[in-house]
């Protein structure tokens, strides 16, 4: 049911801040004043942009006189990580415990060092259940929950502009047809797909900073110079001569900009590509742009013709009324860089297709508060009546005392028979959740393997070496080991384990002589390395060196733990001085076979970011 209340809406974006105001109006809201502030920093002033958010935040609040009032919060989509999950077909009723265990998968981030949130999609009937996860590091939302709290607001929710921009769009406009939004931010543009309940997003980073970039490079000036000439002169050329009326600095800038317009059109079009081939997904009929970069003149008509689709500017402020405060010509200005602060108005009032909550750290401990603060009260009233009991008891005659004594004896048999029910159901819960995560287990490693061995392949393809050997280690401490063939890496390879358990029918961590070491670490069975093995060409008669350089050279770049990607753990110095526990090639004298002149053998171990669970066999399948 809709709960149209007073709303204070705040959108941070990477280079503006805007605030709203919205009062209940009908059956909907009104869009009661509004203030926007925008932000223009060079690169390397990027470290001081939360002073300025802090500072444009403070304006506005007095501006707008909502000093210490709740804020709905989004944060620019270029600060999330967005991911699609497909959920196994199992019965399992707490869907949160399932995106739990995915986001350790999807995030390359600790789950301690994140907050997140996640709304189930439509049914696509492919018999998987689909989530929308949506996550942010724990530091980056709590220092703009800081500026948010010192403005003074205080936070009631926190979305992210993709989804708060899509429910403003579904409470605007009842398309049927598949269609496309683009808001053109900053640093990224965020391409959405709707259709038919179906949603779908991408970011690229063809955008407003990447086309300032362009022209700071072609007329050699800052950022600075560059964004403030974009805004005063910048128009997009539509080619077929249409700079040959302009002087020549307008017409270089003009075409600059089209040229990094082409690159935004080249990554619309990838991504429609992307959208039918691996969703299913039909071709937007029409596109509807917003953001601060669909404000370039001529944009939209360049963007009709490049994706040969119309194309709309994006009204989110459409069924909205509009107060006497508001400058309705600066409204018609600035309503395509509204969305999100409507979308979160729409979403406070329960009416959106999405309900993000990214929880800073200090809301979530006073959320926590307030939830504790019924049972205190429930607490004090039970004492109350305690002593009450206590004062009518001992004002009453011997037989009254007894028959309160009976009834309480009586309350006190069905509260332990409660208890007990309680505890077998416990108990049976836990066993549930035992079997869950057997299956979870089992879940998870369905594509780890495939993400490492695509990794390996995509990142460390060359044609001066070769792998020949792939052996995922279990509990194998790299930095207690030296890399030697023949005795520590012995014992913990899986292959090595899972042999030995089919010939001598023994269980998981007790069957192999090997595996000693590890079932006294007293550790569960975890894949925690890859060990590779392989070749690499050298001249006949040289030391290899060269060679070896480039294989190491390769793999510390590219698997670098510092890359959001990486699913290994290398710290290239951690590396560089303990180089023998990671990295070793063979004596092609001790090399098991002859190797000619010029083949090497080499052998590394790989270090997992995140260690792959391993299920234990069970006892009945010994």
């Amino acid at each position: 049911m809709a709960d149209y209340k007073t709303t204070v809406a705040l959108e941070i974006g990477s280079q503006s801040v805007t605030m709203g105001v919205f009062t209940p109006a009908g059956r909907g809201f009104a869009l009661s004043r509004y203030a926007r502030r925008d932000i223009l920093l060079d690169p390397v002033e990027e470290g001081m942009r939360m002073d300025y958010v802090g500072s444009a935040i403070a304006e506005m609040v007095q501006e707008l006189k909502v000093r210490g009032s709740e804020v709905r919060n989004v944060v620019s989509g270029q600060q999330v990580f967005m991911r699609f999950i497909k959920l196994p077909a199992i019965d399992i009723d707490n869907i949160a415990e399932q995106v739990g265990f995915e986001a350790q998968q999807h995030i390359p981030f600790p789950l301690e060092d994140i907050i997140y949130s996640y709304q189930e999609l439509a049914d696509r009937g492919e018999g998987e259940r689909e989530v929308l996860l949506v996550a942010i590091k724990k530091d980056v939302l709590d220092n703009l929950n800081s500026q948010v709290e010192a403005g003074p607001l205080k936070t009631r929710s926190v979305d992210c502009a993709i989804t708060s921009l899509y429910n403003a769009f579904r409470a605007n406009y009842d398309e049927d047809e598949p269609v496309m939004l683009l808001d053109i931010g900053a640093k990224t543009t965020d391409i959405i797909f709707a259709e038919d309940g179906r949603f779908f997003t991408r970011s690229v980073t063809a955008a407003g900073a990447f086309i300032t970039n362009s022209i700071a490079r072609e007329f050699n000036m800052s950022f600075r110079e560059a964004e403030q000439l974009k805004i005063e002169d910048g128009v997009v050329s539509l080619g077929n001569g249409y700079t040959d009326s302009m002087g020549e600095q307008e017409a270089a800038l003009a075409t600059t900009i089209r040229t990094a317009m082409t690159r935004l059109s080249s990554e619309v079009q990838r991504t429609i590509n992307h959208y039918r081939a691996q969703y299913k997904g039909n071709p937007p009929t029409k596109a509807y742009i917003c953001g601060g970069g669909a404000r370039l003149p001529f944009a939209l008509e360049f963007l009709q013709a490049a994706l040969n689709i119309p194309v709309e500017y994006l009204n989110p402020v459409e069924i909205l009324a509009v107060g006497p405060k508001v400058d309705e010509a600066e409204l018609e200005q600035d309503a395509i860089c509204l969305g999100p602060i409507v979308g979160a108005a729409i979403t406070g009032s329960g009416t959106g297709e999405f309900n993000i909550d990214l929880v800073p750290t200090s809301v979530g401990k006073e959320r926590a508060e307030k939830k504790l603060l019924p049972m205190v009260g429930i607490a004090g009233v039970l004492a109350l009546a305690g002593a009450a009991s206590y004062a009518a008891v001992a004002t009453m005659n011997a037989n009254e005392s007894a028959a309160v004594y009976k009834k309480a004896s009586d309350v006190d048999a069905a509260v332990s028979q409660i208890n007990d029910q309680i505890t077998n159901v416990q108990q049976k819960y836990d066993r549930e959740m035992a079997e869950i995560s057997k299956f979870a287990d089992l879940y998870s490693m369905r594509a780890a393997y495939v993400d490492v061995l695509q990794q390996l392949s995509r990142k460390a393809a060359s044609i001066k070496f070769w792998f020949n050997e792939f052996s995922p280690l279990i509990n194998y401490d790299v930095e207690a080991n030296s890399l030697t063939e023949a005795a520590d890496v012995k014992g913990t390879k899986l292959i090595d384990m899972n042999r030995s358990r089919s010939n001598t029918n023994d269980s998981a961590m007790n069957a192999a002589p090997d595996e000693v070491d590890v079932r006294k670490r007293n550790k569960a069975p975890m894949v925690t390395a890859i060990y590779v093995s392989g070749f690499t060409i050298k001249k006949p008669g040289s030391d290899g060196l060269a060679q070896r350089d480039a294989i190491y050279n390769l793999v510390a770049q590219n698997f670098d733990e510092r890359s959001a990607d990486s699913l290994f753990s290398y710290e290239n110095g951690k590396v560089q001085s303990n180089l023998n526990h990671y990295f070793q090639f063979v004596d092609s004298k001790a090399a098991k076979g002859k190797l000619p002149d010029y083949v090497e053998k080499f052998m590394m171990v790989m270090p997992l970011k995140n260690p792959i669970p391993i299920p234990e066999q069970s006892e009945g399948k010994k």
